[in-house]
């Protein structure tokens, strides 16, 4: 421009020399040009022609190849931003050079003229010019670049070339610094700090012509810089000052902000300035220099040597300032509507930095005046210089809009100590910020720490937890010797330092064991005492580790200063791996007594001398109203997570997000589900303020991504309001399909306590699955003043702030200027559960820190109010007695339009209902579901209880009125009908209750060899009743089967009804007949229990024993516990439970259903759910009001537990609403009957159905538990008791059990088959199952925990038992085995806990078979001959086996572990079990060969119980049966128990002398536990009593009690056992605690104190640890000793050998002595056992003695010969003449030896040396040596 406008240069008082040479150039170009001719140049033509060609050749080009001219395009785009940066960064270089020149030029001309005048940069007296030092850095310039330009060429080139082989040509061209040097435009000396420093703020301003061009050859690359602009702040530290030259010790430079840079780019790297790459370029090139030039990161250049560098680069910070941003006021407003017409508010939030630290607080919706209420902490490295930035901007979904800003030095906080005050937005027309700023010194003592401590619990932000009370600055120096990676490579260390929740990571150092980081970082921390920094060295790749450190910060509080500088060795590293760390620890200081008080602002106004009697709130104050939201379901909703591609259609996870009034509501993920159920309420307080809309986006839950959209809607919220209520489906927009059932509500309020009563119990049956409690009113609370109040123990003033708390909400009023009559005027809201029990708590405090006083209101108060209001002044408590608070409460009493008695608006009638009806509000007696296609496990679990309770009676006589729209309907409809009226038969029905329990003497059906060997059978059953056919299991190989089947059928009596049994073999073609027979229902009926055998009929043989009931069936509930109680005590192999009850459900109408999506009237259906039977009614032709009449029965468990669920839709695809009806419901009627009209849930408001609905409960005569005979016992193979021992077992093998859902007619069919039956084709349960009498308490499965049965006098006093046969009673008392838990035994009802003044019992009162039990071991040695099942070839190569052994007893299994390929195999495992000594159980073994498919077969054997009980040791072989060859070799022991200690011991030694290979270590003791009841415990934290239960736990093995009703006196007694290793060391601990979440006290017993107890019994009161004084437990630990035989056989000498030492060639007993006096050596050989067998029939065998060295076998002896026996024995004594000498060097030789041995064959057994000078003969020892073979 200078060059077309010359004269403009004129009125210039002066040039500068570059200026007026470039005029001048100027001009004589412009001169010349106008001296020479006007013509056509041919040159300038063809450049023009070439311009244009090269112009048109791409689109030509993409023309000819077809190529997308939107590629075109987007190039012509790149390149035309490319240009327009490129000039852009052109022009301001040259801007900035020329304004340099203007800038030099114009200040030298005013220095030279006015020297008094200064430059217009400077502004500020205590920033000096530095015109001196620019002149010096101008002299020196050239000689700069000269230095750079040797640096880049000589010493980074060659370092870069050799970094990459691309980059060996690689060179630079050019390197010019040009003449413009870098200038200081200001210096500015800070001399307020520390006075052993120089603090200097150097104001740089570089705009340089600097030229650097690089290239590389190999690739014709060039690129290069050509102009760079750098403008900052660069501070310099000069310190420390030392007193010696050159004074300065280190100069410290850095810059305070981010220096603004411009680079100008050429060549390649052009591309930089292609939009968004110059960006990025700009970016991390800043990067690069902030790391280690900008706050916090320090440039250091020691300048003498011996600094402590690190303390320099790395220095502690000034301070903390902790940043309490309040709120902000009169915010311009941007979210205007209809292009401004209609002027909106903001959704401000604010964004604060303070150098790199950055916060962004959440933003507020729709308001000018948000009030954030959060805190954020900020570390100060340098004050002054680092200010407060604090931008705010208005939250958009695209562009957020700026709001203003403003700046706060921090050197001001740090000065004032405490800032509160506002600060006016800049560069916007309105708005202010109100901060509270406070300044933390750091404290290097502890002596504040308790105080910070206290401090900080008063002190909370909406957005973080408690504060900070200290800080941790960790500088991370080196580490030495750290391990080699993988391969023996050096690791690329980098560490990672984690306090708490907040890791950091240091940078990496690459190749090296010896790392050095020298970095520095920085901790908040909240509790110093009870927190770590971890320390983790790792590698780069942030996988493998290279050591750890673990320091707990409370050793930092130890040490002198805080702080640790010292080497830290290094865990899971190398031996000599350490790291070098400099911890310290600084306490965070609020200094209140020097904070100035002119540095706040008077943010309240001042008292006034006459106080008001009452407030005055605002017009708009309690003018508030409620929005409930009810979130049900979707439907149709989008899939998201599709899979391969898209190619297969997927489902999502759906949440949903719900926004109004500034609220966000998020419901919780439903999993993979189109159709989601939520059942979530939200509450929100809003004002009717018009334009407010409820916002509802739905989205699919990723885990790795962005959550996917799914669709959105708005409804607005006047809309909403006029209506008060809508439960309707909402489509979701911007998506394909979906939609969003939502009930909204907008709550009516009321001033008038009058509704309280109904309003609870109505929201006392609602549910939902975010847990929400419907809120029963508002309270609005208006505090305006304060007077009298206290001053500070200092004579200040308080600053006055109150809290105002109701249940877990709590408000926060502004804090008031220092004085004793603060003023808010603050209003306030918060939602009440219930007004009867929560109180307004008023706390007022100073500074939210010092307590002044506080008021409590109890909300019931108000509900004595007229208004419900109280305006007053109110007392304060625990201040003066002058000071009080002027406060406003009223409530406003929350009543729902649903609520029984509301008021309901008239409903508009449609146009194809011509005469609807409209009810008085009926009672609502069902459970609401939350969808109405969901199955019904989701409708129950997300269900809401509506009910209320009302005589049945009064709906009898409901008024309808007809109201209508429009005109009159010509023919108005008959009214609805208030009850069903179903036919004379309905529930009618009983039930027929089978057992099948066994058979005997069937006929043989499957005979071998043609008859000629009589074989066996594999019987079943089929019985027929009516048209129902049921199927028992297949009971292989059998002729005297035990079934032990439950089946039932409802059945409606009528004439001529059989019940028909056929028995059946079970073949693999067609099944042979066993025989029939037949019985009447009518004699059932008559004789109404039958047990009894009936003979088969068509054959010669057999007879069948079976129960047959008819239960009757009653209209009440006081026979239902009893029925329950006998369902616990029953169970059968079918894994049939008995019903409780018979429900019978009669479908009369509906009415109102709602239209089909089409508009057309629905073809309505109802399908009814119970538990896995289902049942759909017929479909009707097209109606709003179908009608059915048809009635159904279910089979009822548990009337207390299961729901029945109806669905209606149209034609089984649209579903048209739900109803959820509990049993339970049921039980609280008259006659347990309900019959009126029921709301539909996702339906219309007005949709109902009529229904009737009546419970009979079963009142069966089966008082015990059917068994079977004891023949049937000892023939059958597989009867042993597998008892279930739990209430959750019993409903799992319930839910296992085949369901058929079917379509029941009109009427039902006569014959109804119980679910749990067997169907046609159900397998055969394996194993069988038979039953317990009632008394016998279950057994627990090993490794399963019992739950506590009931006692055998509870089962008296509620069940009355049948007589029985002598046979039956034999098994009432069954083993009660269990490995891990005792079979306790449940009370009966509670007793009521001792009243004052009564005596508490001083012992216990246990069950008189308490501790009776003892032990049964099982020592499974080994096996052999068993039969080889691995063949080879098809058999003609014989194999080997893998066995394994299966012990049952009782309903306990133990199996051993597998052998492979041996048939002599040796296990040496032990089992224990507890069981009663009067059993008459077997014990069941079996062997099998473990085979991939199905296990071969090995053999079997069983043993009576009461022969081990009778023997109580036995050490044998046992033969296997059903096997041509096998026995097995087992130890069992029945180990008494007796109350003595005196064989403790021998006892503990038996554990050392025994190993065996299953790890069992041998039990010492049984410890009975008998839990009686305790006494006096403390309250849970809510102030309610406890729900106790107590845990038991001895080593490995825990017990739970029951839980007990709420009570501090709980009583439960129950017993348990305990199986003791090792009594002197073990330990009983009880926790108590409420409902096993709360703990309420506890309870340690060591074992040994029993020891020294009489009888080893303790049975008295304890008391616990951790609750109250009184507390205490009353309880009975009784100690038995096991009096094992095996402690005898230890003294005898003859221990029994384990398997491991019996395994392969046997052992012998040897006794050796020597007589020193006779200079004799005794032998004597007692006998073998487990000797190698030769035979069956045992083995020839004798024992033969050499003392080694002998080489003429003078010492050889040997005993007589034991004729076939494989355990002989000889007792034969031998004696040696030698001395003591020669003993010591002799060697035993004893060989076991077969005399019937062959020529060829092996004549050694085994064998064994003895070393003679290792054994004490002097005192003689006994005992059996291994044998072992002739190569060992």
């Amino acid at each position: 421009m200078q060059n077309d406008k010359p004269e403009s240069r004129e009125p210039k008082v002066a040039e500068g020399p570059s200026a007026g040479d470039g005029e001048k150039k100027a001009l004589s170009a412009v001169e010349t040009d106008a001296a020479k001719p006007k013509g056509i140049s041919a040159v300038a033509v063809l450049w023009t022609f070439g311009k244009c060609l090269s112009a048109l050749l791409p689109i030509y080009l993409a023309g000819y190849y077809r190529v997308s001219t939107s590629l075109l395009v987007c190039g012509m785009m790149v390149y035309t931003g490319w240009k327009h940066a490129r000039e852009a960064k052109e022009a301001r270089l040259k801007s900035a050079i020329e304004l340099l020149d203007d800038e030099q030029e114009h200040t030298s001309t005013r220095t030279s003229r006015i020297k008094r005048d200064l430059p217009a940069w400077v502004n500020f007296p205590d920033v000096e010019k530095v015109e001196w030092l620019n002149k010096v850095l101008q002299q020196v310039w050239p000689f700069v670049g000269q230095y750079l330009e040797k640096l880049l060429v000589e010493t980074i080139a060659p370092s870069i070339r050799s970094s990459s082989s691309h980059l060996q040509t690689l060179s630079f061209t050019k390197v010019d610094m040009g003449d413009k040097a870098m200038k200081v435009v200001g210096i500015k000396a800070h001399t307020e700090n520390d006075k052993g420093q120089v603090l200097l703020d150097l104001y740089i301003s570089y705009v340089g012509n600097v030229e650097i061009n690089v290239e590389v050859k190999r690739y014709f690359c060039k690129a290069g810089v050509k102009g760079i602009q750098l403008h900052g702040m660069m501070r310099v530290i000069l310190e420390p000052l030392i007193g010696d030259v050159p004074i300065v010790g280190a100069v410290t430079m850095f810059f305070i902000q981010r220096p603004k840079l411009d680079i100008n780019w050429t060549g390649l790297t052009n591309l930089l300035d292609v939009p968004g790459l110059n960006v990025m370029s700009d970016s991390m090139i800043m990067d690069a220099i902030a790391s280690f030039l900008v706050l916090p990161n320090r440039l250091v250049v020691p300048l003498v040597p011996g600094l402590h560098v690190a303390q320099l680069r790395c220095p502690l910070p000034r301070g903390v300032v902790r940043i309490h941003l309040v709120e902000a006021q009169n915010l311009a407003s941007k979210d205007n509507y209809v292009k401004g017409v209609m002027a909106g508010l903001s959704d401000p939030y604010a964004i604060l930095r303070v150098g790199p630290q950055t916060f962004t607080s959440k933003h507020i919706d729709n308001t000018d005046s948000p009030k954030w209420g959060e805190m954020y902490e900020v570390v100060v490295h340098e004050v002054p210089g680092q200010e407060l930035e604090v931008e705010v901007y208005d939250k958009d979904t695209d562009k957020d809009d700026f709001l203003g800003r403003t700046k706060l030095d921090l050197g001001i906080v740090k000065k004032s100590i405490l800032v509160d005050d506002w600060f006016t937005l800049k560069d916007t027309e309105s708005g202010r910020v109100h901060f509270r700023l406070e300044w933390l010194a750091l404290l290097s003592g502890t002596d504040q720490l308790e105080q910070v401590l206290k401090r900080n619990e008063s002190v909370t932000g909406k957005n973080a937890g408690a504060p900070s009370s200290a800080i941790l600055v960790v500088y991370l120096d080196k580490a030495e010797a750290l391990p080699l990676k993988k391969g023996n490579k050096e690791p690329n260390p980098m560490v990672q330092l984690s306090v708490k929740d907040v890791t950091k990571d240091s940078k990496i150092c690459y190749t090296t064991v010896n790392p050095e980081w020298s970095e520095a970082f920085t901790f908040f921390i909240h509790d110093p005492r009870n927190q770590n920094i971890n320390i983790q060295v790792k590698d780069g790749d942030r996988v493998q580790s290279l050591g750890s450190v673990t320091i707990p910060l409370s050793r930092l509080l130890s040490s002198s200063h805080l702080s640790l500088d010292q080497w830290f060795q290094l865990d899971q590293s190398g031996s000599a791996s350490r790291i070098y760390i400099n911890a310290v620890l600084r306490v965070l200081w609020l200094d209140k007594e020097h904070i100035q008080s002119d540095v706040s602002s008077n943010l309240a106004a001042g008292p006034s001398k006459q106080l008001p009697q009452q407030s005055s709130p605002d017009p708009s104050f309690a003018t508030e109203g409620m929005l409930r939201i009810h979130l049900l379901a979707g439907q149709n909703l989008v899939p998201k997570d599709n899979l391969m591609g898209g190619m297969v259609k997927g489902k999502s996870d759906p949440y949903v997000k719900i926004n109004i009034g500034g609220e966000t509501f998020t419901s919780h993920v439903i999993k993979g589900n189109l159709n989601p159920t939520w059942n979530e309420m939200y509450e929100v307080i809003l004002t009717q303020l018009p334009g407010q809309e409820l916002h509802v986006e739905v989205f699919d839950k990723d885990m790795d991504m962005k959550d996917d959209f799914m669709g959105r809607l708005k409804i607005n919220l006047k809309d909403i309001i006029d209506s008060q209520y809508t439960d309707q489906w909402y489509s979701l927009t911007d998506v394909k399909t979906g939609r969003v059932h939502l009930v909204l509500e907008w709550v009516p309020t009321a001033s008038e306590a009058d509704r309280l009563d109904q309003v609870l119990q109505f929201y006392s049956k609602q549910s939902y699955q975010n847990k929400t409690v419907p809120s029963a009113a508002l309270l609005f609370v208006f505090i305006e003043q304060a007077d009298g109040l206290p001053v500070k123990k200092s004579g200040k003033d308080p600053k006055v702030g109150a809290e105002i708390t109701l249940g877990e909400n709590s408000r926060k009023t502004t804090v008031c200027d220092r004085t004793t009559t603060p003023q808010w005027n603050e209003a306030f809201c918060f939602t009440v559960r219930d007004p009867r029990d929560d109180m307004l708590i008023v706390k007022l405090s100073h500074s939210w820190t010092l307590p002044i006083g506080s008021l409590v209101v109890p909300i019931r108060e108000l509900l004595s109010e007229p208004g419900l209001v109280l305006d007053q002044w109110f007392h304060l408590d625990g201040a003066s007695p002058e000071s009080q608070v002027l406060l406003r409460t009223e409530l406003k009493m929350l009543v729902p339009s649903k609520c029984p008695g509301a008021t309901e608006k008239a409903k508009p009638v449609p146009a194809s209902d011509p005469a609807p009806v409209k009810r008085k509000q009926e009672t609502d007696t069902t459970v609401r579901s939350s969808s109405v296609d969901t199955p019904a496990v989701e409708t129950i679990g997300s269900s809401v209880a509506v009910k209320e309770d009302v005589d049945v009676k009064k709906t009898a006589g409901v008024k309808t009125v007809i109201e209508e729209k429009g005109e009159e309907s010509p023919s108005p409809a008959p009214p609805e009908p208030s009850h069903t009226s179903p036919d004379l038969s309905f529930a009618s029905e009983g039930l027929l209750r089978i057992v099948l329990l066994e058979a005997q003497s069937l006929i043989a059906k499957d005979n071998m060899m043609g008859g000629m060997v009589k074989g066996k059978s594999d019987p079943y059953a089929k019985i027929s009743v009516g048209e129902a056919t049921l199927k028992s299991s297949v009971i292989k190989e059998n002729l005297n089967p035990v079934w032990n089947e439950m089946y039932e059928v409802v059945l409606r009596p009528q004439s001529g009804q059989e019940v028909q049994v056929e028995l059946y073999d079970k073949d693999m073609d067609k099944d042979d007949f066993l025989g029939r027979f037949k019985a009447s229902v009518a004699d059932i009926i008559r004789s109404q229990y039958t047990d009894q055998w009936f003979a088969l009929d068509d054959v010669k043989s057999g007879r069948v024993r079976l129960i047959l009931e008819w239960v009757p069936t009653v209209s009440r509930n006081d026979s239902l516990d009893q029925v329950m109680r006998l369902q616990t005590l029953q169970t059968y192999q079918n894994k049939a439970r008995p019903s409780a009850a018979l429900l019978f459900v009669y479908v009369d109408r509906a009415h109102s259903l709602p239209f089909k999506k089409s508009g057309k009237e629905p073809k309505a259906g109802a399908e009814l759910v119970f538990g896995k039977t289902a049942y759909k009614t017929k479909v009707c032709e097209s109606s709003r009001s179908p009608q059915w009449n048809e009635a159904f029965y279910f089979l009822v468990q548990d009337p207390h537990e299961e729901m029945l669920t109806i669905k209606l839709s149209s034609a089984w695809d649209q579903p048209m609403g739900s109803l959820v009806l509990p049993v339970r419901e049921l039980l609280r009627e008259p006659q347990l009957v309900l019959d009126h009209w029921l709301h539909l849930d996702g339906a219309l408001p007005e949709s109902q159905i009529l229904l009737r609905a009546e419970l009979k409960i079963l009142n069966s005569r089966m008082t015990e538990v059917p068994k079977p005979s004891v023949p049937a016992l000892k023939e059958a193979t597989a009867t042993e008791p597998t008892l279930r021992v739990s209430e959750k077992e019993k409903s799992s093998q319930l839910q296992d059990t085949s369901v058929s859902v079917s379509t029941q007619p009109k009427q039902p069919e006569p014959a109804h088959t119980h679910p749990a039956a067997h169907l046609e084709k159900a397998p055969a349960a394996e194993p069988p199952v038979t039953h317990t009498a009632p008394k016998t308490t279950p057994a627990a499965v090993v490794e399963k925990k019992e739950l506590p049965t009931k006692p055998e006098a509870a089962v008296k006093e509620d069940v009355k038992p049948q007589p029985k046969n002598p046979e039956s009673a034999a098994l009432d008392n069954l083993a009660q085995a269990t490995v891990t838990a005792l079979p306790a035994k449940t009370p009966g009802p509670a007793e009521e806990p001792p009243k004052a003044g009564e005596v508490l019992p001083p012992h216990t009162s246990p069950d008189p078979g308490f501790g009776k039990e003892g032990l049964l071991r099982i020592h499974l040695l080994e096996a052999r001959e068993l039969v080889a099942k691995d063949n080879l070839m098809g058999g003609m190569v014989k194999g080997k086996s893998d066995p394994y052994v299966k012990i049952y007893i009782g309903g306990t299994t133990f199996k051993s572990h597998v052998i492979k390929e041996n048939l002599n195999p040796t296990w040496n495992e032990m089992y224990e079990l507890v069981l009663g000594g009067q059993s008459v159980q077997e014990i069941k073994f079996e062997a099998f060969d473990k085979d991939l498919d199905s296990d071969d077969f090995l053999g079997r054997f069983s043993i009576k119980f009461s022969e081990v009980v009778r023997s109580q040791y036995s050490d044998q072989w046992y033969s296997l049966n059903d096997v041509k060859t096998g026995r097995v070799h087992l130890i069992l022991e029945w180990v008494p128990t007796v109350a003595s200690a005196v064989r403790l011991e021998q006892v503990l030694q038996l554990q050392s002398l025994q190993a065996f290979q299953n790890k069992a270590v041998p039990s010492a003791a049984l410890l009975f536990v008998h839990m009686d009841r305790a006494h006096s415990l403390p309250l849970k934290k809510s102030g309610k009593e406890p729900k106790a239960g107590a845990e038991l736990t001895l080593a490995e093995t825990t017990h739970k009690t029951k839980v007990c009703d709420r009570s501090n006196n709980p009583q439960w007694n129950e017993s348990f056992y305990f199986l003791v290793r090792d009594p002197k060391h073990q330990m009983l601990v009880i926790k108590l605690s409420s409902s096993w979440d709360e703990p309420v006290g506890s309870l340690v017993l060591p074992v040994r104190e029993l020891l020294a107890e009489p009888q080893l019994v303790k049975d008295q009161w304890f008391r616990l640890d951790g609750a109250g004084a009184q507390s205490q437990i009353l309880l009975r630990a009784e100690l038995k000793v096991l009096n094992t035989r095996m402690v005898d056989l230890i003294g005898a000498g003859s221990l029994p050998c384990s398997a491991a030492a019996c395994s392969g060639n046997g052992q012998v007993k040897l006794s050796l002595s020597y007589a020193p006096q006779q200079k004799r050596l005794t032998v004597t050989v007692h006998s073998c056992r487990g000797l190698l067998p030769q035979s069956k029939d045992g083995v020839d065998s004798y024992v033969s003695l050499l003392l080694l060295p002998d080489k003429s076998k003078a010492t050889k002896k040997k005993t007589a010969v034991k004729k076939k026996e494989h355990n002989p024995e000889f007792n034969e004594r031998f004696e040696y003449d030698l001395s003591m000498e020669d003993v010591r060097f002799r060697f035993l030789s004893v060989s076991v030896k077969n005399n019937s041995a062959s020529f060829r064959g092996r004549d050694v057994i085994g064998q064994v040396q003895i070393e003679l000078g290792q054994v004490d003969l002097t005192s003689g020892v006994t005992e059996w040596f291994t044998l072992k073979d002739e190569a060992e």
